[in-house]
């Protein structure tokens, strides 16, 4: 991914694919709870700020040594946040869960903006001394420096990307991940054969915690820092909106759509001139720059699109059926043949 998207036909720079990878992990995170469970939170960010915050107080306030103890805090108060949260509201009903995610998600946002004991930054934030001492940033761009070698960030958040999703994978195809899903189809069906619906719910909901606040650690070292705008619920609305358009109904759809929504962001607001038929032999130009400041209604246009036709399959479920479709002709025209 990282070469693609780096390349000058593209984003022409490689430090966005740290930041799309951190994405597409949190909206996998989030669809245990959303897709899986069937439980719609508009306050994700809070466990996304707490593993952000974590690392960096603990980093900057007392030393940049402490970076897997940090680790450790950081999935431990997320870990006990989602569990007493969840404990609280799950059984309240949808529209109540959802709006009680918020309030939570507002607490979060309060907190940090006090700056309690100084610990926050209060609306500043973060962003001295909140890197470990092992890695280094140099011309926009973050190493891993061991010894006399220096390797990219981008290879340390692609491990952590792949072995999460690889757990989440595993988790949502094991009999708990399934019982999720039959709690999503039929609550009272499933409660009648002797599931515990509330036990499986807070569970579903502390996993999809714990994996957020390990994709708000590894963003605090992209964005060498952290402001309160992590906890904002506007970045909880993002995320739903991420995999929603993606497809909550599979498992890679909120990875498609996280991509799509970060990729789409960064390279609609650069976009400046469209050069047909292609760049290197444009025959004629147009100035697009000022037409490219209205991405959010594109992407809001298409969101609307697939609530109103696959809300549940979402682009990435269209993209699959086009495919089929198109295997479906090709393999009729070999037939006739």
């Amino acid at each position: 991914m990282r070469p693609l998207i780096s390349s000058n036909l593209l984003l022409g720079y490689k430090a966005i694919a740290n930041t799309i990878l951190v994405w597409m992990l949190f909206a996998t995170a989030f669809n245990l709870l959303l897709g899986y469970t069937g439980l719609l939170s508009f306050g994700h960010a809070l466990f996304l700020g707490i593993g952000m915050y974590s690392i960096a107080i603990i980093l900057s306030r007392f030393s940049t040594g402490l970076f897997f103890p940090a680790v450790l805090v950081a999935l431990v108060t997320a870990g006990v946040v989602g569990y007493v949260i969840a404990r609280l509201i799950v059984q309240k009903g949808d529209i109540y869960f959802a709006m009680l995610t918020i309030a939570f998600g507002e607490v979060g946002w309060y907190v940090a903006n006090a700056d309690i004991g100084g610990l926050t930054g209060g609306s500043d934030g973060i962003a001295i001394d909140v890197l470990p001492p092992w890695i280094e940033s140099e011309l926009g761009e973050k190493f891993i420096v061991m010894g006399g070698l220096q390797i990219p960030l981008y290879w340390m958040t692609a491990t952590v990307f792949v072995v999460c999703v690889y757990l989440l994978f595993r988790i949502v195809r094991s009999p708990f991940g399934r019982t999720l899903i039959a709690i999503r189809e039929n609550e009272e069906l499933a409660r009648s054969i002797g599931i515990n619906t509330t036990r499986y719910k807070v569970w579903a909901f502390t996993l999809s915690a714990l994996f957020t606040a390990i994709a708000g650690i590894m963003l605090e070292l992209v964005k060498q820092g952290v402001t309160t705008n992590s906890l904002h619920w506007s970045t909880s609305g993002e995320v739903v909106m991420m995999t929603v358009l993606g497809g909550m109904s599979s498992f890679v759809g909120p990875m498609a759509g996280a991509f799509f929504w970060e990729f789409g962001a960064d390279y609609l607001t650069s976009f400046q001139t469209l050069a047909l038929p292609l760049s290197e032999f444009a025959i004629v130009t147009f100035d697009v720059k000022h037409l490219m400041e209205y991405w959010r209604f594109l992407f809001g246009f298409i969101f609307v699109l697939i609530i109103l036709t696959r809300p549940e399959d979402g682009a990435w479920g269209i993209f699959k059926n086009i495919i089929r479709w198109i295997s479906k002709k090709i393999n009729d025209l070999g037939g006739n043949q």
